[in-house]
């Protein structure tokens, strides 16, 4: 199964931090957070890995060069496409279903959860984190049917059928789950945190280290 890992954001908001750097080559004790998703991945036997690159996108084609990992590298140009547009520009070659994971976010699940979950007649299933306490959240659960709403955040990690994307023209997919009424989900209460600021980045540094 094909995965793709989301790499293009600017990481504005980690600034000073991703002034040279872009946010999936900051480390957490000695590991970026885009290898990291590529062990996530390879964990789970997900080997057809496809990533996308704008930002300093130079500094990732240089460590993927290095690395010697088969990884397919699509280019968006100096600036981000958008999260959906993205999937969309790399998806439209997949024949499969597939699964996406943001490179900004530091989670200890096991993607073979979902590379084993079946959409049946869903377009797309999400995974779901309670909402922490510096997010706002995404969405509600009623009667096992999500909705707009705060009580869970959107993790960063998805498989799609490629006709949502098709369906769907929006450049930020998360304007496209809060549209689509197909979408079936699971809830998380392992490790996660989005890595959005440079606190959040030292607290899964610190987390990471462990009681000295």
């Amino acid at each position: 199964m094909k995965v793709i890992i989301l790499s293009s954001g600017k990481g504005t908001r980690m600034m000073p931090l991703t002034e040279n750097t872009p946010k999936p080559m900051l480390e957490v004790n000695g590991q970026s957070l885009l290898q990291n998703k590529i062990i996530l991945c390879k964990d789970a036997g997900l080997t057809e890995i496809n990533i996308n690159v704008a930002y300093k996108k130079n500094v990732i084609v240089d460590f993927i060069k290095a690395s010697q990992e088969n990884i397919n590298i699509f280019d968006e140009g100096d600036e981000p496409l958008g999260t959906a547009q993205g999937i969309r520009n790399i998806s439209k070659g997949f024949d499969d279903n597939f699964i996406v994971i943001n490179s900004d976010i530091w989670t200890d699940y096991e993607l073979k959860k979902l590379k084993d979950t079946d959409l049946n007649e869903n377009l797309a299933h999400i995974i779901l984190i309670k909402t922490p306490s510096y997010l706002k959240g995404d969405f509600d659960i009623n009667d096992n049917k999500i909705s707009v709403g705060t009580d869970y955040v959107f993790s960063g990690i998805g498989k799609y059928d490629k006709n949502l994307f098709e369906n769907h023209k929006d450049k930020e997919l998360g304007d496209i789950l809060r549209a689509e009424e197909k979408i079936a989900f699971s809830i998380y209460d392992g490790v996660w945190m989005d890595v959005g600021t440079p606190e959040r980045l030292e607290q899964i540094r610190q987390l990471e280290q462990g009681p000295k």
